[in-house]
């Protein structure tokens, strides 16, 4: 039996190609997950509940309404996302809200905080409407 009495159109080729290579890609990711899975990541809390009272509070006391408010809860917003995407990378931890964390994990609040002051204080205009 040769080659032209196989027939069809060589979709048993590309489907045992299709297969060789789903196998092999299945064997790598298992060796890297294994390889980088040393150690489980460590996780930490956050009070983020805290963080957002205290931001209502200083932003009701602050007078501001209207479009300097949004603008002002928008520039919170983002730092506040920054400053956590910069204490998880620069700790190695998985950061969680405090209530999801059962209790005995590092709590990084203040951490998040100090940076969150740092990047509010470097935004264009913070200047004049800190208090």
């Amino acid at each position: 039996m040769g080659r032209a009495d196989r027939g069809g159109s060589g979709v048993g080729v590309v489907l045992s190609a299709m297969l060789l290579s789903g196998a092999l890609a299945a064997v790598v990711s298992v060796t890297v997950t294994r390889l980088n899975a040393d150690r489980a990541p460590a996780i930490a809390s956050v009070r983020l509940g805290e963080l957002a009272a205290g931001y209502a509070v200083a932003a009701a006391e602050s007078g501001a309404s209207g479009e300097a408010a949004s603008a002002d809860a928008r520039a919170w917003g983002i730092a506040l996302e920054a400053a956590l995407d910069r204490v998880a990378e620069r700790s190695g931890m998985v950061l969680l809200p405090a209530r999801a964390v059962a209790s005995g994990a590092p709590d990084v609040t203040e951490t998040v905080e100090l940076v969150l002051r740092e990047y509010l204080d470097r935004r264009p205009g913070a200047a004049e409407t800190e208090q």
